[in-house]
């Protein structure tokens, strides 16, 4: 069942729960990889932070908002929708709610995480690329 214009369109979280953009849960910041996959790429990242609805996330892969996407961390995996890029930041709402027990063992993940800063990361991640030694 859809609210959106069309039957076969699903609404996003954002169109389904957000009050004039802003988020209606808190959000767990974590340092933690990840990858975000799309019909035609899939890129490394960093998740920033998450919540059950959505999360915010750094990475070099070229995202619009609108475009669904995969994204992976952990043993886990989100699908959902880009809802907005800025520089090489991009906030995602996923179509289904992920359960709670995920974002305590998020939460576990990264109490181990050990991750350089995002600008860091990215840096080294674009320096291995640019020596042959990453694909992006």
């Amino acid at each position: 069942m859809s609210n959106g214009p069309s039957g076969s369109e699903r609404p996003s979280m954002a169109a389904q729960g957000a009050d004039h953009g802003r988020r209606g849960r808190s959000r767990l910041r974590v340092r933690l990889t990840a990858r975000v996959i799309t019909r035609t790429q899939t890129k490394p990242a960093v998740l920033a932070d998450l919540s059950l609805t959505g999360a915010r996330i750094a990475t070099e892969a070229e995202l619009k908002p609108g475009a669904e996407v995969v994204l992976e961390w952990g043993r886990f995996e989100a699908f959902g929708e880009v809802v907005w890029c800025r520089g090489q930041y991009c906030g995602i709402a996923f179509f289904d709610m992920i359960p709670t027990a995920t974002l305590i063992a998020t939460r576990d993940l990264d109490d181990k995480a050990h991750l350089p800063a995002d600008r860091d990361l990215v840096r080294e991640v674009a320096q291995s690329w640019v020596r042959g030694k990453t694909r992006l």
